[in-house]
């Protein structure tokens, strides 16, 4: 009978412990968006990547544009039991929602690429770039390439478009940054600068250029910054389609997404640099901050900077590996 009751009793405590080691796995859940883009096709692969590493399990979730379904996607991971939730908002107006539902259900969130506050003004923990020091770094960029173009001499018939995503204050961190230097550097610019409203897309890109080349046929030369790669590289492939020389044209990316379409070809381009950010280091931030939040309760910080690197046609040929080129 003895042995009868330990054999019962140790079966239940190895039943008792099952469930408990199947928690033991940490889950995390990873919105982004626009899923079909480069920059975020490489982002979630270093997610995936320190997941595998760890030991974490992963679901991802791409929402494209709609915050609608990043907010319907916070609650089915809630439901699935994820320890955290990392996410790139679609609209940084539901930021507060995001904080408020992680924060009742009692598990940490962190924002990647775009910066999002809780309901009360708090920082949410961000993982990404300093947008308007970047940006000062494209406008130091494109100063370098006016000079070595010997564009200073004569600044008559330029026109600087400044390829914008309005609705996004990240973005428009970047565009500001690289206007501040740019018109420091080179301050009767300024009043040659045209606001050009797209939406994030390089199609769309190549669509609000176009017409806005048409509406200023005086313009010899342009200057092109945006808030990503895809904002220049539709501007350069406009100023191609409406017959513009690559020399007449300075295009300088951010983000380093578009690289391989750019700078593939080997042939001069409008699309002359720009600073690449190897968005898998993004993705794997977040899933280690999470994960050290998780296990170890280590507090999360409220920035996580990710560092840019001037990209060229000249150190292009050394990182095609590195980039993905086919």
């Amino acid at each position: 009978m003895r042995s009868v009751a330990r054999f019962v009793a140790l079966a239940a405590c190895v039943g008792m412990a099952m469930p408990a080691m199947a928690q033991d796995k940490i889950k995390i859940g990873y919105i982004y968006k626009m899923g079909d883009a480069p920059w975020f096709v490489r982002e979630i692969e270093g997610a995936k990547k320190r997941a595998a590493e760890l030991g974490v399990e992963l679901l991802a979730q791409d929402v494209q544009t709609d915050a609608n379904l990043a907010v319907t996607t916070i609650d089915t991971y809630i439901g699935d039991g994820v320890n955290g939730i990392a996410i790139v908002v679609p609209d940084r107006a539901i930021g507060p929602v995001a904080a408020e539902k992680a924060k009742k259900a009692g598990i940490p969130v962190i924002a990647v690429d775009d910066d999002i506050k809780s309901g009360d003004g708090s920082v949410v923990p961000y993982v990404g770039i300093n947008g308007f020091n970047m940006g000062v770094r494209v406008g130091e960029e494109i100063i370098s390439q006016i000079k070595a173009a010997g564009w200073d001499k004569d600044f008559s018939g330029v026109r600087v478009g400044s390829i914008e995503d309005q609705k996004t204050d990240t973005c428009m961190q970047r565009n500001k940054g690289a206007q501040t230097a740019l018109f420091k550097g080179y301050p009767q610019l300024e009043k040659s600068m045209i606001s050009i409203p797209y939406d994030n897309s390089m199609v769309n890109a190549i669509d609000v250029v176009s017409t806005t080349l048409t509406a200023n046929p005086d313009a010899k030369r342009w200057i092109f910054f945006a808030c990503n790669d895809d904002g220049v590289l539709g501007a350069a492939r406009a100023t191609q389609n409406a017959g513009i020389p690559a020399e007449k044209v300075i295009g300088v990316g951010f983000d380093g997404s578009r690289a391989c379409e750019a700078f593939g070809s080997g042939k001069p381009s409008a699309f002359r640099a720009t600073m690449w950010l190897d968005s898998a280091v993004d993705g794997a931030t977040g899933v280690q901050a999470l994960f050290d939040k998780i296990k170890n309760n280590t507090p999360m910080k409220d920035i996580y900077y990710v560092e840019p690197i001037k990209m060229d046609m000249q150190k292009f040929a050394s990182m095609k590996t590195v980039l993905g080129c086919k």
